[in-house]
């Protein structure tokens, strides 16, 4: 592989890429709607927000809450008045356990209760979420020193959920997954189905360019596509919350495995029209699991998602994006997405031997 010469295709096509309103729109569309969620689930609030806490124990987190400017503390005396004040008026409630900040210091991760009305706007609950986090991170600069169990009070006490369920998370998670795919099934293939179009991919191998490093620009292109993207979402939505380091990693290998998908359908298609049909098939498949993460999915439909390989890249970002993402948790699912990559890729290499042929 001479890199120089995939260096200049890649570069050739990062500019042309952006030149072709088709690309270009694909790769805008998640900033753009990610900028819509903003606008439409915006928590710049101009008011105060009103947070009922029971603390026995006289946490740091109640004094964190205290000095925040857009906090009204309401002190309760028992973890069922911290219920009924959310019901009544307060955006959200705290029940913190008598030894919070001793278990943290300890490095316990304790369980941190917060009740939350869903019946409340929008954008009041998504403040209130993305505040409780900040305080918790606040407390020790490291992984997250609490798991966080949201409580929705509107719910019948039989439906109640205590996951971690957070908004924000969700979209950040949902916006990153259109742009790996977006940009992997669908830019990918388009930039070599161009060349096929207007014949100039004889052209390029005819050059000096063997077949991988024409195929390997065209994936270079695309990395730098998504991970330009990516990052942008990143710095929009707050995304480098977490355990960072694993959140890059599992995007650099969703990155690898959607480009190689997209490789696989540029060399299978022959025109625009068919890279438009399939594409929005396969992206509509790999970008499924990212919509049922707050669905109690029927087992079967469980299990079925569960062959996706998108599926593992989805637990790995929540877990990495919300702190919780220790060895035991993620790994297995970081193992099941690099082996889905250098099997894609592995099919790709099969495929340009062939060709080559």
């Amino acid at each position: 592989m001479r890199w120089h010469i995939v260096w200049a295709i890649a570069r050739k096509d990062i500019v042309d890429g952006v030149k072709n309103l088709y690309v270009l729109f694909s790769l805008l569309l998640p900033i753009g709607m990610s900028l819509l969620f903003r606008l439409v689930f915006h928590t710049d609030m101009t008011g105060s927000l009103t947070v009922a806490v029971y603390d026995p124990g006289s946490s740091r987190l109640v004094a964190g809450l205290h000095n925040s400017p857009q906090v009204q503390l309401i002190r309760a005396a028992s973890a069922k008045e911290v219920e009924e004040k959310v019901k009544d008026r307060a955006i959200g409630g705290i029940v913190i356990p008598e030894d919070f900040d001793a278990a943290v210091a300890a490095g316990e991760r304790p369980i941190l209760t917060v009740y939350l009305n869903a019946r409340r706007g929008s954008g009041e609950l998504l403040a209130f979420q993305r505040l409780v986090e900040q305080q918790v991170w606040a407390l020790v600069h490291a992984e997250l020193p609490a798991r966080i169990a949201w409580t929705d009070v509107s719910a019948s006490p039989g439906l109640r959920s205590q996951g971690a369920f957070n908004f924000g998370l969700y979209t950040l998670i949902l916006m990153m997954m259109l742009a790996l795919s977006m940009t992997g099934t669908f830019v990918v293939p388009l930039l070599l189905v161009e060349e096929k179009e207007k014949h100039t991919l004889q052209a390029l191998l005819l050059s000096p360019a063997r077949p991988s490093e024409v195929t390997a620009g065209k994936a270079l292109t695309g990395l730098v596509y998504t991970l330009l993207i990516v990052g942008v979402l990143v710095g929009l939505n707050r995304g480098w919350v977490g355990d960072w380091p694993v959140t890059i990693l599992t995007l650099l290998l969703g990155s690898l495995l959607m480009i190689a998908v997209g490789l696989l359908v540029g060399g299978l298609f022959h025109t625009t029209m068919q890279v438009n049909t399939w594409s929005t098939l396969i992206m509509l498949v790999l970008v499924a699991p990212s919509w049922f993460t707050v669905v109690n999915l029927p087992v079967p439909l469980k299990m079925a998602s569960a062959l996706i390989p998108t599926y593992y890249l989805v637990e790995a970002l929540q877990l990495a994006l919300a702190g919780e993402a220790s060895l035991a948790r993620v790994g297995p699912h970081l193992a099941v997405l690099t082996a889905s990559t250098l099997i894609a890729f592995a099919v790709v290499a099969w495929a340009l031997r062939r060709g080559e042929r």
